[in-house]
């Protein structure tokens, strides 16, 4: 059945509200993440179109929101809070190291196919980019019948993990929001206030007021994400190795880093445009448009092989970030939770400490300091693992195949 863009956008629209609404009903036991990825597919395997979001007009607002929202994200990266956030840091490598152990000792004898654990690595790792060098590799090495087997991992592993950090991170926030009330945790911006107030000022505080309007800041991001994109396609993506290390979301986060750090960016650019609204739909667009390759027959196939395969990954994960957590000092839930955005990354991380700080907070205050206490830390636990090591592990590992 085909649609126009009038209904299409309607449907959408539709699916991210039913799906925040019983979230919401549920008080985001069900992450609405999740919710909105089982009604999409169930869509998709009967009567909505593969190219919904693409008719809708959402995909052309997606494809230079993501690179606005990323370059935004970095902004909230500061240098020294990479430092403060060692232990995040230490505990997201310790996942990585879990699945790398229990698949390549016993994965292989579990799943009764060597290469099968060999190739499942560095996609329950990461994200996307480490499926798709994954699945390359089994292609160029003559096993195109395996191919699908790292896209499977990467479409279902949301499955996995949203409901696993979505209850750690309810659980966390809860236990943040009674240190709120007792007045022993403040804002994240409120702590670095005296700090920050001896700093010299930064350039962007030199533009007068007057112009600082959302139109302004969103300008900026907008022009940034453009020549984002434009260095990616004509020179990013032309250098060998080069275009598989630094792929543009890649980029568009750096930039964001270096202006923010460079005082030439405000922290947290983003809220300066008032749009969190086309935000969140831009982020659900955006998620939707990922889910239109799995099918039925494709699901149903290696059903086994993924369960098993995900009950190996989750122990292990789960294990490892427990033990090294608690060595560092966190306790054991985030210590997983940080662990378990191997699973995620972003926007998928973002949007779940998002909901999770609605859910719990009583009043808009609090669920500020409770979104920007822990958003920096899945964060970078989920730069780490998906946008860095599982890369770099896809890249070693497809060698072996």
């Amino acid at each position: 059945m085909k649609y126009g863009f009038e209904i299409a956008f309607v449907l959408v629209l539709a699916i991210i509200f039913v799906s925040e609404t019983i979230s919401a009903k549920l008080k985001g036991k069900v992450p609405a993440l999740f919710l909105m990825t089982v009604i999409t597919l169930i869509g998709y395997w009967t009567v909505i179109p593969m190219d919904i979001v693409e008719v809708s007009g959402l995909s052309a607002v997606k494809n230079i929101m993501m690179m606005i929202i990323l370059i935004h994200m970095g902004t909230l990266l500061e240098l020294e809070q990479l430092k403060r956030e060692w232990k995040t840091v230490v505990i997201a490598l310790a996942a990585v190291v879990g699945i790398a152990a229990i698949f390549l000792s016993i994965g292989g004898m579990l799943l009764g196919d060597k290469l099968l654990s060999l190739t499942a690595i560095a996609p329950l790792a990461g994200g996307g980019m480490a499926g798709i060098l994954t699945s390359q590799a089994l292609t160029n090495g003559g096993f195109t019948d395996l191919a699908v087997w790292p896209i499977l991992l990467i479409t279902l592993q949301g499955f996995v993990g949203m409901p696993i950090v979505a209850f750690l991170v309810r659980g966390e926030m809860r236990d943040l929001l009674a240190k709120v009330r007792r007045g022993e945790l403040k804002h994240p911006k409120d702590v670095q206030a005296a700090s920050d107030a001896s700093q010299k000022t930064k350039l962007i505080d030199k533009l007068p007021a007057l112009y600082k309007t959302p139109a302004f800041y969103f300008l900026i991001l907008a022009i940034l994400g453009t020549l984002n994109l434009a260095l990616y396609v004509n020179v990013t993506s032309k250098i060998p190795y080069v275009s598989l290390m630094m792929d543009k979301s890649i980029m568009a986060l750096v930039i964001g880093v270096v202006l923010g750090n460079l005082g030439l960016l405000d922290k947290g650019v983003m809220s300066k445009t008032m749009s969190s609204g086309i935000l969140d739909i831009s982020f659900y667009a955006y998620i939707m448009t990922f889910l239109t390759g799995a099918s039925i027959a494709t699901i149903k196939a290696m059903m086994l092989p993924l369960a098993l395969t995900f009950v190996m990954a989750t122990i292990a994960i789960g294990v490892f970030s427990w033990i090294v957590g608690r060595g560092v000092g966190y306790t054991g839930r985030l210590a997983m939770a940080v662990g378990y955005n191997c699973y995620l990354g972003f926007p998928f991380n973002y949007m779940i400490t998002k909901e999770a700080a609605r859910a719990v907070a009583g009043s808009p205050e609090e669920e500020e300091i409770l979104f920007d206490t822990l958003l920096p830390t899945m964060l970078i636990a989920g730069f780490i693992c998906v946008t860095i090591v599982s890369v770099l592990m896809a890249g070693v590992l497809s060698a072996m195949i």
